[in-house]
């Protein structure tokens, strides 16, 4: 699926984006990551000091998991 987004003034970090793009794509922003290039980008980075500037693409990845399942095995 692609989608076209216009990029709010404010948005200026990856968190910020994925906000925006969760209004679109109906997931909540904790199940989306966000590729640039080879990276995955982090909640906390901005988007102009990774480099993505006007009509850029970028990769999102969507997560069916909401929580983490941690196995204990038992003795």
């Amino acid at each position: 699926m692609t989608v076209e987004l216009d990029i709010r003034p404010e948005t200026k970090t990856v968190n910020q984006l994925k906000q925006q793009l969760s209004e679109v794509i109906n997931l909540t922003p904790d199940r989306l990551y966000i590729g640039f290039e080879t990276t995955l980008l982090d909640d906390i980075d901005y988007l102009s000091a990774k480099g993505i500037t006007d009509s850029d693409t970028v990769h999102v990845i969507t997560s069916q998991l909401t929580e983490k399942i941690a196995y204990i095995k038992k003795q």
